[in-house]
């Protein structure tokens, strides 16, 4: 699980930013909201994000993408840039570096994951553990400008010999990451692989708006084997009301024509799957079915006629079985996208009842109802906000002093908390 993460000079924040899943002391809820990770330390498994447009709730998350694409993937050459841009609305940010910290818990140790870098190389990278009481380094690399590379110092709880090191060494170009070059090495087990497939398996990539989940939902539903994810999905759609009583997955095989040989090759796909694809000789369609009661018994819509509504949760139905199942950390931009509010509530509602193990949601939405819920504490709430240089501001509601009385959706549209935007006159000037 996250505990806390750390962000500067990237994009629109320049200062830096900390968004934190350590609870209050609030009682509210707390055996549903959170999980013990150690002995006396427990973390929120939600996080809801407010703000304005363009006032930086993406970029937060994006920032968590990019941070796990830098533990992951390998550059392809040593001259490909770090692919991101620093915060220019100032002649001295743009030309500062930039940094990420992470703190995280794996197996009841805590782990802190530090970056500092800019848009040519990783200048520091450090990993540490706390086994006990006192911190311990796993490794620490340090750009060394004279000689223009980079030196790694592994720490004897890492685990590596001296053949493994000097390969993850060896890999470790000055914008590739100890962590990246790990995953391409043959290094015997360590801790060093339980972070690596945290940052693998454990955090996922942004949800985004434009998101459909289809082809998640007919994976699952191809290798649902035992019928326990079809018949989770049926639950959700039916209790929520879109008169669904049954959904089957149809697998079609069309050969394939010279004009769709074509289409393939000129496709934005791998080339694997291009060379298999035409090996094959055919394409497999899948569609979902979904059979409805009517008037006279039940009939059958194709997915394509369904509501973008539906698809949609049902898309987020199979997020939400994942986050059961698995422990995962998801981060989902504007959740609300094609989904009533109480679709919305419920699901929220459904994740904290059901949820027993380390998963997390960070989720940035638009929809300012769930500030008048009973359910929702106010230390799962954070609000980014512009300052006068256009810089992102990132702030928790349980510490803009509040007084636990006061509506905090009543406070939000009285401008209490942050600064609402100013729409201007209503009225356009004319030739």
């Amino acid at each position: 699980m996250i505990q806390e993460f750390q962000v500067q000079n990237f994009y629109s924040i320049r200062e830096r930013q900390t968004i934190s899943f350590v609870p209050t002391n609030d009682d509210r809820m707390r055996d549903q909201y959170v999980h013990e990770v150690g002995d006396g330390v427990e973390l929120l498994k939600i996080g809801i994000v407010y703000g304005s447009n363009a006032s930086g709730k993406t970029t937060l998350l994006n920032a968590l993408s990019f941070f796990r694409s830098i533990m992951l993937d390998k550059p392809e050459s040593k001259n490909e840039g770090m692919g991101y841009f620093p915060f220019l609305l100032d002649n001295h940010s743009r030309n500062e570096h930039s940094q990420m910290q992470m703190t995280f818990w794996i197996n009841r140790e805590k782990y802190i994951m530090s970056l500092e870098f800019d848009n040519k190389r990783i200048y520091e990278e450090s990993l540490i553990v706390y086994t006990s009481v006192r911190p311990t380094s796993l490794y620490k690399r340090v750009y060394q400008s004279e000689s223009d590379h980079t030196e790694v110092t592994f720490g004897a709880k890492a685990g590596l010999d001296k053949a493994a090191q000097r390969a993850i060494e060896g890999n470790t170009t000055n914008n590739c990451s100890v962590m990246a070059a790990f995953g391409q090495s043959n290094a015997p087990t360590s801790k060093l692989n339980d972070v690596y497939e945290f940052f693998y398996s454990g955090l996922q990539s942004i949800l985004s708006p434009k998101d459909s989940l289809s082809f998640d939902v007919k994976n699952e539903l191809r290798n649902d084997k035992d019928g326990k994810k079809k018949r989770f999905l049926l639950q959700l759609l039916k209790a929520s009301d879109f008169n669904i009583v049954d959904m089957v997955l149809n697998e079609n095989e069309e050969s394939i024509t010279p004009e769709m040989e074509k289409a393939i090759n000129s496709a934005p796909i791998p080339e694997e799957a291009k060379i298999e694809m035409l090996k094959r000789g055919t394409i497999k369609h899948d569609e979902i079915i979904f059979k409805h009661n009517g008037e006279e018994g039940e009939y059958e819509l194709h997915e394509g006629l369904e509501s973008a509504g539906t698809n949609r949760f049902m898309g987020m139905s199979i997020v939400l079985y994942y986050v059961l199942h698995e422990n995962n950390f998801i981060p989902v931009d504007e959740i609300e996208t094609s989904i009533h509010y109480e679709l919305l509530s419920y699901f929220i509602k459904l994740f904290l009842a059901n949820s027993e193990g380390s998963s997390q949601i960070l989720m940035t939405t638009h929809d300012i109802n769930l500030l008048n819920e009973d359910f929702i504490r106010r230390d799962i709430i954070w609000f980014t906000d512009k300052s006068e240089v256009g810089a992102t501001q990132i702030k928790r509601l349980s510490s803009l002093g509040l007084h636990k009385t006061m509506n905090p959706y009543n406070a939000y549209k009285q401008g209490k908390l942050v600064d609402l935007p100013f729409l201007g006159s209503i009225y356009l000037e004319t030739e």
